[in-house]
């Protein structure tokens, strides 16, 4: 059951995700890679938290089911931007970041304009390719912090993450077409 409650804990969790996100990039630009990673862990902490105690404590609301995606767009957006200008991701996969999540969004608010009917219910290649960012960043970031010699392992996750986005843009592109077509019928 979705409560219409909005400050309850998973939202001010969800909304603490949001505030340290700044100090996330900020820690990126500054060339603080630990403690970026440490900003990106307690993120992390948030994020797992304030889903399971919605769940567990039944505190869903609808604030927090539109919340936390975006908190998890804002975090990741701004992480991925700020990791290609200061030269560590390559263009191709910083436009195919920005330009998915661009289709999401327009494809989002389209729909809700039209139809208003939106549901945030992200598909399981949108959901592997959030992880997959996830990763991403935190390889980014370790290698920067530690040095680690080589980087076979980072180049496989660029060009997974790449594949994903793609992958789930295309898939978003697709079933956005599908939900406006099938609105206009009814």
């Amino acid at each position: 059951m979705i409560q219409d409650r909005i400050l309850n804990i998973p939202n001010i969790l969800t909304l603490a995700r949001i505030i340290i996100t700044p100090f996330i990039v900020y820690a990126i630009i500054e060339h603080q890679p630990v403690l970026a990673l440490i900003l990106m862990g307690i993120a992390g902490i948030t994020d797992m938290l304030d889903g399971a105690i919605a769940r567990y404590f039944n505190q869903r609301s609808v604030v927090g089911a539109y919340m936390d995606p975006l908190a998890d767009k804002l975090m990741l957006i701004s992480t991925i931007v700020s990791l290609y200008f200061i030269g560590q991701l390559p263009l191709f996969l910083f436009l195919a970041v920005v330009f998915r999540d661009m289709i999401i969004m327009v494809g989002a608010l389209a729909y809700e304009m039209v139809t208003h009917k939106l549901e945030m219910q992200p598909s399981m290649s949108s959901k592997i390719t959030t992880f997959l960012q996830i990763m991403l960043v935190l390889t980014v970031l370790s290698e920067l912090a530690w040095q680690w010699p080589g980087n076979l392992i980072l180049q496989a996750m660029i060009w997974l993450t790449f594949a994903f986005t793609c992958v789930s843009g295309i898939q978003y592109m697709i079933v956005w077409t599908r939900k406006a077509v099938t609105a206009e019928d009814s």
